[in-house]
């Protein structure tokens, strides 16, 4: 039964009034969606020049970054000069996605179900391989941020490095060796030895020495004889021519 007291109306409509302003003031209280944020976006690469036909490490680093939930981020570089190779670190705890092209790689990273979002620093990690030698410029040109609450925030052509990649060395022409000189092998003289007459020829050479030996004396001998021998016949011819004369 309503309550028909004098003055009652008057209440009810004050009741009601405040509890309007009450729902106002909690529809107000209610925070909006909170988008992730990123103090700085950074891409670091190890000092000095590369060879090219080498790797190298392009680290991206979101700095101070709140209720980051999920992140994509692209990479561009020259694709004559440079190709994409891996991931080789990303945040624990999550998913990862990584699209490349010609050119171009993107990695993604999401949290999993009612996991917290990322705060502090995000490093994530991705290789190249060096194609030639130059000067290769790897450019942060895309970055979407989402929250935990599925507020997104993106960026463009944040941030960019420069890669110093040294031409491969040219290798020298090759020379087949040649067949290896055997040194000659050393011929000795034999040295010039007197020879050593034999017996016989001793005996010979002595028997032919001039006026001494066996030889030497039978010459003398055979002369002798010779010259008695032609005085026989000399005389003997006298003799006949005389016996001749006589008889005529």
């Amino acid at each position: 039964m309503r309550d028909r007291t004098p003055g009652s109306r008057p209440r009810r409509r004050a009741l009601h009034a405040a509890l309007a302003v009450l729902g106002l003031t909690l529809l107000t209280a209610v925070p909006a969606a909170a988008a992730p944020t990123v103090d700085e976006a950074t891409l670091a690469v190890p000092t000095g020049p590369v060879t090219a036909g080498a790797t190298v490490d392009v680290r991206l680093d979101l700095l101070d970054v709140t209720d980051l939930y999920a992140y994509e981020a692209t990479l561009t570089f020259d694709p004559a000069l440079l190709a994409f190779d891996s991931v080789t670190d990303a945040p624990d705890g999550g998913f990862d996605d990584v699209t490349s092209g010609t050119g171009s790689v993107t990695v993604r990273h999401t949290r999993l179900g009612a996991s917290p979002g990322l705060t502090g620093t995000v490093a994530t990690t991705v290789r190249l391989r060096t194609l030639a030698g130059g000067t290769a410029t790897v450019t942060l040109s895309g970055l979407t941020l989402v929250g935990s609450d599925g507020a997104t925030v993106a960026a463009a052509d944040v941030t960019s490095v420069a890669v110093e990649v040294a031409p491969a060395p040219t290798p020298g022409p090759t020379t087949t060796p040649g067949p290896t000189a055997t040194p000659p092998t050393p011929t000795t003289t034999p040295e010039a030895t007197a020879p050593v007459p034999s017996p016989s020829a001793t005996a010979g050479a002595a028997a032919s020495g001039p006026g001494t030996g066996t030889l030497s004396a039978t010459g003398a001998q055979v002369g002798g004889l010779l010259a008695l021998a032609l005085g026989a016949v000399a005389l003997g011819a006298f003799l006949v021519r005389r016996r001749t004369a006589a008889a005529r």
